[in-house]
This record gives structure tokens, sequence and C-alpha cells, in this order.
């Protein structure tokens, strides 16, 4: 081999040999890579948090119970206090207490669909049931048809043809006709006030025997209708009032009053209406309904409607119900342990003076303990699952450091085997370079 050859020869070793260095470089940076990421998958499965199956006992309570013939009772909660009272009576525990009782309340809700009708009563006169007087001291002259008071001087009658004012008369008196023979007549009682008698004029008869029946005068009133329920005023102690609707009254001015819905006031002013709808009583308030019914009205022409009742605001309404309602205490009590098993047996509250027996309950929330079962399970199995995925990522960096560890020692045989060859070339050059520069030895 010439010395150029040779010299090119050792030129490409030492070049290749250089390719092998740096590609063994890389391979240990890319090795000391995956170490980093195996360590780093390590770390993270040592903080995974190993779920614990959870015991039912964290989901058992032990609840006391106890009955003063009227109530039961039911501790919700006690605390451990040393209360020392001046008659020398000493607790032990502070606890908290409730029973379930029925109270009568009021309710107040609302009508979507009100139908509100405002029907207003003109002005008018009717017989007075209440206003009633014999005709003391008047005289029936046959011949004159008429009667005369003490002095002799007439009263005059007034026969009564109008049967709206005789069907009138009758409803007043309990009557369903006029007795045989009978008509009846007005008749002027002074201080402008008519008074109505039905007299038989064919015969002489006492008195004491006709009725004068007086005239009330009826202001302009309203009354309203909610679809075809009519609404009832109520007044406090008026006989039309059931005391049944008189107490629902009263309970729902005690429950609502104060939030200025309905009052007494308004009770009193007979502002307050009686109505039924679906088989219940509902009370409302004068204002309500004249607020449902001054909002009557039509969409517009296009979607023109049959009723102007449509589309009314909600009615405010209340009523009246019996319903149960949850009381909670608390008081100072003293519990005794005279079994000896770690329960109670007995309880004396501060505020009763009788001690009464406790009934211990262990109850189980078994809602509560299914769903942390449940949990458990989900837990499991994504702590299986974040498991399985760090294993996965482990097994495929232990292949890839494989890989490249067996190619690291690929590198290496070459690496000798090129040294290897390096020095015989280096030989080679050597003899070459005596052979040619050896003139002068």
């Amino acid at each position: 081999m010439g010395m150029a050859a040779s010299q090119a020869r050792y030129l490409g070793l030492t070049a290749r040999k250089t390719n092998v260095e740096y590609e063994g470089q890389q391979i240990n940076q890319a090795r000391t890579a995956l170490g980093n990421q195996s360590a780093a998958l390590w770390n993270q499965m040592l903080g995974l948090s190993v779920p614990t199956v959870p015991s039912i006992t964290d989901y058992t309570t032990l609840t006391y119970s106890f009955s003063d013939g009227i109530n039961n009772y039911t501790i919700t909660d006690m605390q451990s206090v040393d209360q020392k009272e001046p008659d020398g009576t000493e607790y032990n525990k502070l606890v908290t207490y409730k029973t379930l009782t029925t109270v009568y309340k009021g309710v107040e809700t609302s009508n979507s669909n009100p139908q509100v009708q405002k029907i207003t009563i003109p002005a008018h006169t009717e017989l007075d049931p209440d206003v009633k007087t014999t005709i003391e001291g008047l005289t029936y002259d046959k011949a004159g048809d008429a009667f005369t008071n003490g002095a002799g001087d007439p009263v005059a009658l007034t026969k009564i043809t109008d049967d709206a004012t005789i069907a009138k008369y009758l409803e007043a008196n309990g009557l369903e006709v006029l007795p045989a023979g009978c008509e009846l007549y007005s008749y002027d009682t002074g201080g402008g006030k008519l008074g109505y008698a039905h007299l038989n004029t064919s015969a002489d008869i006492p008195a004491t025997d006709t009725v004068f029946n007086g005239l009330k005068d009826i202001p302009e009133a309203n009354s309203y209708k909610l679809g075809n329920s009519e609404a009832k005023v109520c007044l406090p102690g008026n006989p039309n009032t059931s005391l049944v609707d008189q107490e629902a009254i009263k309970q729902i001015i005690y429950d609502f009053g104060k939030a200025g819905g309905i009052t007494q006031e308004m009770f009193d002013a007979g502002e307050i209406y009686r109505y039924e709808k679906n088989g219940n009583v509902y009370y409302t308030t004068k204002a309500e309904l004249d607020d449902c019914w001054s909002k009557s009205k039509h969409l517009d022409q296009e979607y023109a409607i049959s009723s102007n009742m449509d589309y009314q605001p909600s009615l405010t309404h209340y009523y009246a119900t019996n319903m149960d309602e949850t009381i909670t205490s608390t008081d100072y009590a003293l519990m005794d342990d005279a079994s000896g098993s770690g329960r109670f047996a007995n309880i004396k509250l501060k505020n009763m003076s009788t001690k009464f027996d406790l009934k211990a309950e262990e109850t189980t929330n078994k809602q509560g303990y299914d769903d942390a079962m449940n949990q458990y399970y989900y837990d499991l199995s994504r702590y299986e699952k974040q498991l399985s995925d760090i294993n996965a990522k482990t097994s495929l960096i232990q292949e890839q450091d494989r890989t490249l560890e067996l190619r690291l020692k690929q590198l290496e045989t070459e690496q000798k085997a090129l040294s290897t060859e390096m020095e015989a070339v280096k030989g080679v050059l050597q003899k070459n370079v005596e052979s040619t520069f050896g003139t002068f030895k």
C-alpha cells in the first residue's frame, strides 16, 4: 500500500471512529432521558393514593330516643358538660332533641288563572226583617176601611201590588204566600221610614196580630266571582262567616299580617273574601281581586279572545291547614348508664320533672355506605388504571433502553475494530515512512 493510500485510509478510519464516538454519546444522552422519564413515573406511582375500603361502622350511629307519653323525642346531639345548679342538681350533658308535632299554619300561594269577575250591585232598599213593630194603639175602622190612631186621626195605608216587593216581604217573614184574605200594605212610621203589614181587611182583627217590617237602605256594593265560584265577604263575629273561616283567617293574619299581605284591619272592614277551587277553600283580599279585574284585557285584535277574564295576573291567596313540623330544643340533662353497657339508660331534662327511659337504636346510613362503596370501586378502578398506564410506559421505556443498550454494544465492538485497524494502518504508514525517508540512515 502506498503512503498516500495508507494516509487516506487512516483519515477515513479516524472519521468513522469519530462518528461512532458521537453516536455513542447520543445514545448515552437518550438513555439518560429515558432514565429521567422512568424516575418520574416511579415518583408518580409513589404519589398515588391507594383506595381504602369504607367501614360500615363509619356510617352507623347510635341514636337515643324517649317519650313523655304524648310526644316522641329523638336526641340529635349531646355534649359532655359539668353543670351544677343552685339546688345541687348536677347535669352531665347538654342535649339537643327534636319532636314531630302537628301545627295549624297559614300558607300563601297564588292562583295562576283566577278569572276574576267584578259585579257591581247598585244602591237599593230592602225589607229589613230586624225591624219589626206591632200596630200598637191603632184601630181598624171597617166602615172607613182605614186605621186610626189613639187621637182618632187616620193612618194612611198604601196597598202593595208590586210582585218583587211582595216576594221580599214573604222571604223576610218566612212566608210562602200571604195568608188567605190578606193583602200587603205599607204605611209611614214617621222619620221617613216605611212599615209593611199584611192585613185582612174583610174583618176586624186585633191590632197585635199585625206585624210591620221596616226598610233598610243598601249602598252600592261589589261582589266577585272567580270562574264559577262565588267569593263571599268574611267579617269577624258575623254568623254568615263560620267559625272555621274565622279561625283560618286569624291564623293567616298571624302568619302573614306583619308582611302586610292580609291584616286584621282588612278583616274588620270586610275586605277579605272566601272562595272555593277544586274543593279547597282560599282567602284573598279585595285589593287583590280589584287588581286582577282592573288588568283584564284583550291582547289585540289579531289575537282577540272571548273573555276579558283571560290573561289576568296571578292572584295571591291564602289557606290554613294542619301540617307536620319538627320542633328542636336544647337543654341540660342528666344521663345515667345504669346497665354498665356503655349506653345511657335514662335521662332527666332540666325543664322536665320526670326521668324518662332511653331507647338506644343503631341506625345505619345505608345510602351513604352504598355511595361510599361505589366511590371506592370507582377510585380502585382509577388507581388500577393509573398503575397499568405507568407500568405500560415503564415497559416501553425499558424496551427502548434495551434497544439503545444493544446499539451501544454494537458501537463499542465497532470502535474496537476501528482502533485495531487504525493501529495496523499506523504500522504500515510507519514502514512507508522509514522506507521512503531512510536514505540518510
